[in-house]
Parts: C-alpha cells; structure tokens; sequence
C-alpha cells in the first residue's frame, strides 16, 4: 500500500461517511484488501462491516463485487450509496433482461465503482461472460457464514462463489460476518480457497447491553409490562404474530407498526422509512428485518419467540445500543418453546416419501415428462399441492425448497407470490351485504369455509384453489375479490408474481429422488444450533454473557455483572434467601403465576423445599397472596 492509499482513505471516510476517523479493526481490514490479500473480517452487528469494502472499493481502480444475500439489504445499501454519488448498480431477479446487459455494460465500459449480486447471479452465462472483460479490483461476500453447512443460516449457492477465482485468479476476496465459530470460520476459508489463513476479529463481547430471560405463562401479558415508549424491536417468528401483536400494543396505547415478508416492497420501505424517523417507536418483525440497518438509538430488542441459533439470537440482540448506551436483550420463554423449536426444524426437512410425492403431483399438475429439462419455468400452487395431497401448506413449501437447495429444481419466483385477505366487515355486516348483493354470496360462504374468519386478521389465499372450488375461472376470482374490496367488506391484497421453478437437471423418476449427505447434514446442524440457543435460554446459573462468548471461542473472559443471571449470583453471595424473594417479588410484576410454574423456574437456583418456604414467608408478611389459585403481589 502506497502513501497515497493511506492519506486517500482517511480523505474518503471524512468526505463520504463524515467520520474523522475508524471504528476499531476497519482499517486494518481495509489495508488488507488494499495490499491484495484475502481476508475475513468478523465484526459484531454495528461495528460498520460495510465500510470495509465501500472505501476500499473508492480507493483502488476498477469495480468491486458485493456478493449479497437479500434484495432488501442489496437495495438498502446501493440506495444509500447513490446519495452520496458513488456509482453503484446493483442486479436482481426483478430486473428485465435489457436492463441487466445495459448495467453490464456500464461495469465494463463506465465508472460504476459497486456492484452488488446475489450468489445466484454468479452461474449465469452472461454475468460470467462480462466478468471476464470487468476490471474487478476485489470480490466481497457478505453475510460469509452462509457459505459454511456447519452455520445457521447454509445457502448452497454460495458454495459456488469460489468459481470467480478460475476466471481472475489475482483478485481477493474480503468475506464479511458478525458472528461465526472456529468450526465456520475455518470452514468459509476454506470454501474461498484462501491462498492464506487471515482472520481479523473483534470481541463479540457487548459490555452495554443487558440479557435477560424471563419464563412466562403469558407472554403478551408480559410484554405489555416490560414495553417502554423507546425504540424497540421485537421479533417474533410468524408473520401473523406480528401483525396480531402490534394491533395489541397500539389498543394498549403503545404505538407500534408490523414488519415481514409478506408486505409488497412498497409497504415494507415506507414502515421501515417511517421507524427509521422515528415516527413510531415499536416495531414487530420476523426475521426479515433488521439487516443492514443502521439506527443507533434502539434500546430494547425482545425476542417473543425463540431464535434458531446463538448466532442469529447475537446478531439480531446487537441491533440494540449500537450508540453505546445502556440497552436490553431480552427473550420472552414459555414451558413447551424448547420442544416446539425442534419440532419446527425437524418439519422443514420433509421425508423423502414426501418430496417425492410433490414433485409426482407438481408434474402431473403441468403434465411434465420424464427427461424434460428445457428453460421453461412453472407455476407452483401450494394450496391446490397441499390439497390433493392432504398435507399442510407449509410442509409443502418446505417440501419444494429442499428440492431447490438438492439442485433439482430453481426458483424463478419475482415479486411477491402470496395474496392475502382480511375482513372489513362483522358476520352482521357481511350478512346484511349478502342480502342486497347476493352474486358475492357463494365465493363468500366458500371463504368463510376455506379460511378461519377473524376481523382485520390478514389470511394467504389461493385463487386457483377458490376457483376450483367454485368451478369458475380465476379471471372471475379476481374480480370478485376486487369488489369485495371496494365495498370495504374485505381488503385484498393480490400477488404481484405467482411462486415459479424450472427443471435443473433432466427429469427423473421420484423413485430417483434422493437426499444428499449435505441435506442431511444440515438437518444434524440446524438442530445443534437449535440445541445451544435452548442450553443458552435454560442456563441460570452462568453470566448470559460468558455462557454466548464462550459459544464463539472467547473464553477467558469475566462476569459481564449486567445480566439477570450476574445479579443473581452476586446477590445471592450476599443473602441467598433475600435474593430469591426479590427474584419471586420480580416474577410476579411480570404477571400472575401458579406456584407450580414459579417452582419450575427456579428449580435450577433453589431446592423445591427452600422455595416453598420462601414463598410461605412473603405470603405471611402480606408481600404476596394467592388470588383465583395464582400467587400475585399485594
């Protein structure tokens, strides 16, 4: 690196990013790209992994190439970029063929210094034809972990990445994560064929941030007494409780708005726009959001349900506090999550008689023969799938995705491919509209029958299957629901894209249909992540903090003396009955328990004998009664 790099870089991050100088290990991430070598940077959520490739990017000639995982993010980020007039491009599925030669092109020929693909672009004939003539001065991957089976979050094709070093086998590459083991991080080297071992690491210590779990019968009763009127995050695995949870907290006077994947672009960018700006302070998601967001003020995240891994619990718990100030990470518990948590693994990984008979029915549905392999995609209808076949509509979503990840088929899905329904209107209103437009009576009573009736409760529906029913054409469908929609009776949001795939490979027989080891190996893997979250949540006797930091490697570390389980310990030093009173006493501001479910979540702190006659000496000092068989305070 010559001195020109060095006093350019600072020049950049002052005149770019209007920082004077780099948050710790940025620099010496960048001065490994600027000298050439392949590196692997591992910064904790919000310890600016992005700067690492956008100035680099600036400082040397040529392109560089952002390999990135999400559309959402990848826009996010070119968005931003674009406002501070960095020539940046970015190609998705959405994009039409002309538009993706002429962006191309513009890599080739022009001054664009980013673009960013998803790891899928990668083996397409034409980006890998253009490659070839770009000049590329490095290749970043983002979110690296997912390139590793032995991760949370394995996308095959990411596995394929590596096949740029055949077409330019002097470019580097920076690999980008907030969290990863020694097993993955070893393993994401690998898979990039490093020509050297070079990790460059942060602490994933937070010292501003509290963990704390509480077991709860209640979880909703529990989180409209912990919420604050702060910026606040809660995630929640289900697209329908997030929007159910929201509703709650606005009727509690907690103004708050949902966030998932099943809102158009639109809508997600304008709710993410508007809590950006602070114009609500509580935002319920699933997992979709949160990626590459940059607000510093947020104070608590609340997990209402458990998370998959340590690693996507610690990246989504780092969106707290990322302006240094105190703030909260706290995961709601119920007796059962643990069990529900595998099982919800387990069932994303259908047996092979399942996917075999999926695939059968998928291509009796499109009349498709054996040995037919052209570049002709075709339209997935789950609910018609599910109801031939008598499975649940998830297990067959499942279903096809273990298809895809196993290379048989590809997904060609644009746009959002789900449409979703919610009544207006009350069973009286909606029997009062009958009456006067009786043309709405059938494909209504046929709804109601089809789908669980709730008010304003959004419902994924499928017109081909309603159509079906009424043996009638989906045209007609359409329109129907259209007016419904008008007269206020329910809203109805169409698919702007039907969910699409297209044969990979020949055709085969199902009976052909196997599941790799790497399939089967990633089913092992899912379920010891999910394994060490339930040992995290289950732990009350270790600092939350070691307990995490041990998880990824760093072991020599001291009590944090800011999680639940420290004030525990250290209290109970001081006084072991006092302690478990005001432990009881806190339990019972959350909600009102049974003393079964109270004995149960100090089983691992306190004999049953102890409790009982702690809890005898609250009730005879009147800090606690027993009202309708709970324990509540007085």
């Amino acid at each position: 690196m010559d001195l020109n790099q060095k006093m350019n870089k600072h020049k950049l991050l002052l005149d770019f990013w209007g920082y004077k100088s780099f948050r710790p290990l940025q620099e010496e991430i960048i001065d490994q790209i600027l000298e050439k070598k392949d590196v692997l940077a591992l910064l904790p959520t919000g310890g600016g992994k992005s700067i690492c490739y956008q100035l680099p990017a600036l400082v040397l000639d040529g392109l560089c190439i952002v390999v990135s995982p999400l559309i959402a993010l990848m826009k996010d980020q070119v968005d931003l970029l674009r406002e501070k007039n960095i020539p940046t491009e970015m190609i998705n599925s959405s994009l039409a063929k002309k538009d993706i030669d002429r962006i191309l092109d513009n890599c080739i020929y022009g001054k664009i210094k980013l673009l960013y693909i998803s790891p899928e672009r990668i083996q397409s004939p034409l980006f890998r034809e253009r490659f070839k003539k770009m000049n590329i001065n490095f290749i970043a991957i983002d979110e690296a972990h997912c390139i590793s089976q032995w991760g949370y979050d394995f996308r095959p094709s990411y596995l394929k990445i590596v096949s740029l070093r055949e077409l330019k086998p002097q470019v580097p590459f920076m690999a980008l994560t907030a969290s990863a083991t020694k097993k993955v991080i070893l393993d994401i080297q690998e898979k990039l064929s490093f020509s050297k071992r070079n990790v460059i690491k942060q602490s994933f210590k937070r010292k501003n941030i509290h963990y704390k779990v509480i077991t709860c019968e209640s979880k909703i009763t529990v989180l409209k007494k912990i919420i604050q009127k702060e910026c606040t995050i809660i995630y929640v695995r289900s697209r329908k409780n997030a929007e159910k949870i929201s509703n709650e907290l606005n009727q509690n006077g907690l103004l708050s708005n949902y966030y998932h994947a099943g809102l158009s672009n639109e809508k997600r960018s304008t709710i993410q726009a508007a809590w950006l700006n602070n114009k609500f302070p509580i935002i319920v998601s699933t997992n979709a959001f949160g990626m590459g967001i940059d607000k510093s003020d947020v104070r608590t995240v609340i997990h209402y349900d458990l998370p998959e891994s340590m690693e996507s619990f610690y990246q989504e718990s780092g969106r707290a506090g990322r302006d240094g100030n105190s703030s909260y990470s706290i995961l709601l518990r119920s007796d059962g999550d643990e069990e529900k948590l595998i099982d919800r693994i387990q069932s994303s990984f259908p047996p092979i008689k399942i996917l075999q008979n999926v695939m059968q029915q998928f291509c009796n549905m499109h009349q498709i023969p054996l040995g037919f392999f052209e570049q002709t995609s075709f339209e997935v209808d789950f609910d018609v799938i599910s109801s031939k076949l008598k499975l649940p509509k998830k297990v067959v979503f499942y279903a096809f995705k273990v298809l895809i990840d196993e290379g048989y088929l590809s997904n060609t899905t644009e746009g959002v491919f789900t449409s979703f329904i919610s009544f207006n209107a009350n069973i009286v209103e909606i029997d009062q509209f009958i009456l006067k437009n009786q043309q709405y009576e059938q494909l209504i009573n046929m709804i109601m029958r089809s789908y669980h009736f709730s008010l304003n409760q959004k419902t994924t529906i499928s017109e081909r299957l309603m159509a079906k029913r009424l043996n009638t054409r989906i045209e007609n469908v359409h329109s129907q629901l259209e007016a419904l929609d008008r007269f206020e009776i329910l809203s109805y949001e169409k698919s702007s894209s039907a969910f699409k795939v297209r044969f990979e490979s020949p055709r085969v027989n199902i009976s052909k249909i196997v599941l790799s080891k790497k399939t089967i190996q990633n089913q092992i893997n899912r379920i010891e992540l999910a394994k060490a979250m339930i040992n995290y949540v289950l732990n009350f006797n270790t600092c939350r903090n070691q307990f995490m930091l041990s998880y990824f490697d760093e072991n020599k570390t001291s009590p944090c003396h800011n999680c639940d389980n420290c004030e525990i310990v250290t209290q109970k030093k001081l006084n072991p009955n006092k302690i478990i009173e005001r432990a009881v006493i806190m339990t019972l501001t959350y909600e009102h328990k049974d003393a079964k479910t109270i004995h149960d979540e100090f089983e691992n702190i306190i004999n049953k004998k102890e409790l009982t006659k702690v809890i005898k000496n609250l009730m005879e000092k009147n800090t606690i009664k027993m009202e309708n068989n709970k324990l509540v305070l007085n």
